[in-house]
């Protein structure tokens, strides 16, 4: 292979991955300060009239504050989310800790 076709080819080879990375499938959002993501798996509580939340793969169970959004509301379904605790809240559910959910995603 002569100089030029391996710089010919690296070239197309680099031009390609900008444009896979700037047309490609979305991104995970970045964590912000004082949030943390989590991944798990969505489970219904019969629990104190019943209620959604996200069983971490770290092997805490997280309690939304406002619950889990309908459209994450399956059992068992993979989840990864970003979340913000809530110290400042108490709850009745007494599972884990109450979080804030700023996004959430199916895996």
């Amino acid at each position: 292979m002569t100089r030029r076709t391996l710089v010919l080819l690296s070239s197309l080879i680099a031009l390609s991955s900008v444009g896979a990375l700037a047309c490609g499938a979305p991104t995970a959002p970045s964590v912000p300060a004082g949030a943390m993501r989590v991944v798990g798996t969505a489970h219904f509580f019969n629990l104190e009239g019943g209620f959604w939340a996200i069983r971490g793969d770290d092997g805490v169970t997280y309690d939304p504050k406002d619950g889990l959004p309908p459209a994450f509301q399956r059992e068992g379904m993979r989840l990864s989310a970003v979340v913000k605790a809530r110290t400042d809240l108490g709850g009745i559910h007494m599972v884990g800790p109450i979080v804030e959910i700023i996004d959430i995603r199916t895996l």
